[in-house]
């Protein structure tokens, strides 16, 4: 009976020992900071390997290859989380003197990771950390700063440093700064090729030559512009690869600032892959790789990007408001506080919501200079300021032919312009064709 109160006292010991040990063990020994003045990491684990080194203004990566290093821009701020990274873990014991033999008793003669820094600061010795997972499910780690200890550590730590190589990489298809955009340009050699560039007053095409000094819409370029910002390669091609004599299916270019050079992206068509693009990039150092639907949204046309408003209007010069709508006429007065319909003194609201939707109409395809032989004219309106000159004669049509939802619109004498029908539905709603204006 007493050896048995004896044995439990000593395993609660032991274990009390061992949780005492776990929780107050010092880690200061483990690492102490490696400093702001890290030169390059060597990371070689099994999810790959990889060299990082610092570069006037950022850092490049070297990854091996089968013929040679490649080559790639680095992210800094994954680069500098995993310093911190390094710095932040903490072991929870140490194995002082190698209680079972040296290093290599704990796996870490052949290591999973092997991470190696070094330091701008003269004489300063490179730092190497070894890891290697457990039989107990934890890790290993051993440190040229502390070469006569074993530290164990979680078993999550090498989730946090081993690493793909592709974590580190600076994915951006492209680089500039998209408030010093001055031209773009989309090639296709099979579709719409178009050249715009930024003056004082927004965007206008160079090219195509029916387009040229015609206004570019401001809103959707500048939407692109921040997609290809945005953009980035679903992965990179860590192998050298070879683009002579294939064409491009898309070349985009971008000028910023005072640079002569753009920033230009091609994208060609894979053999036997439809769903995908290899692209080649003056910012990226290697090929990628870029998904077909992605590559598809990149597509846009002269008549995409153009500035398709069908009319322009100074909303605050308009005082009076015609409607004829088959046999009701209504004609609106601006008053100091609404609009008020003449011949019966009613007040008339959401006209100048009317007005600003007039401004926000564009055109849905390519006007025309003749009016189908099917479009029937359905509701006129007229614009007039305070001296009664004529800002806009407005026209609507109906049309079997075009896409539903969608009506001819005639501006004075110019071109029909396919529009959406919204408008016209809610000025039919709000004036009805068979009841005239002394009606009410």
């Amino acid at each position: 009976m007493v050896s048995i109160v004896i044995l439990a006292v000593v395993a609660g010991v032991g274990y009390w020992f061992n949780t005492i040990e776990k929780r107050d063990f010092d880690n200061s020994s483990w690492l102490s900071s490696p400093g702001d003045d890290v030169r390059s990491i060597q990371v070689q684990g099994a999810k790959g390997s990889i060299l990082l080194e610092t570069v006037k203004g950022g850092w490049k990566a070297r990854v091996p290859s089968t013929s040679d290093d490649i080559t790639a821009h680095a992210l800094p701020d994954r680069v500098a989380e995993y310093v911190q990274r390094i710095t932040e873990i903490a072991p929870y014991r140490s194995v002082v003197g190698f209680d079972r033999g040296g290093p290599e008793a704990y796996g870490l003669e052949s290591p999973q990771l092997v991470v190696t820094l070094s330091f701008a600061k003269a004489n300063s010795e490179n730092l190497t950390i070894k890891m290697a997972p457990a039989d107990n499910g934890s890790v290993y780690a051993w440190s040229s700063r502390s070469p006569s200890l074993v530290y164990e550590f979680d078993k999550d730590v090498l989730g946090l440093l081993d690493v793909e190589t592709g974590w580190f990489l600076d994915k951006r298809v492209f680089q500039f700064d998209e408030k010093a955009i001055t031209r773009l340009q989309l090639l296709q050699p099979f579709g719409s090729s178009w050249l715009v560039e930024k003056r004082k007053d927004g965007y206008f095409f160079n090219l195509p030559g029916y387009l040229k000094d015609e206004p570019a819409s401001n809103s959707q370029l500048n939407l692109y512009i921040h997609s290809l910002a945005l953009l980035r390669a679903n992965s990179l091609v860590m192998e050298p690869v070879s683009f002579d004599n294939k064409i491009p299916s898309l070349t985009l270019r971008v000028w910023s600032g005072e640079k002569e050079a753009p920033s230009t992206v091609a994208f060609y068509a894979v053999e036997g892959a439809p769903d995908i693009y290899m692209g080649k990039s003056s910012w990226l150092t290697v090929p990628f790789i870029l998904d077909g639907q992605s590559v598809a949204q990149l597509t846009r046309s002269a008549f995409d990007i153009q500035g398709r408003s069908v009319l322009k209007l100074d909303i605050g010069k308009v005082a009076r408001f015609i409607v004829m709508h088959g046999r009701a006429e209504y004609e609106m007065q601006r008053g100091e506080k609404s609009w008020r319909l003449l011949g019966v003194e009613k007040d008339i609201p959401g006209i100048d919501m009317f007005l600003w939707r007039f401004t926000e109409l564009q055109f849905e395809a390519l006007p025309l200079n003749n009016l189908p032989a099917t479009a029937m004219p359905l509701l006129y309106c007229k614009l007039v300021d305070e001296k009664g000159g004529a800002l806009a004669e407005i026209t609507f049509y109906a049309d079997p032919k075009l896409p539903q939802g969608q009506c001819w619109m005639k501006n004075g004498d110019g071109m029909y312009y396919p529009v959406s029908s919204r408008l016209l539905k809610d000025l039919q709603g709000m004036f009805p064709a068979n009841v005239s204006s002394a009606d009410g």
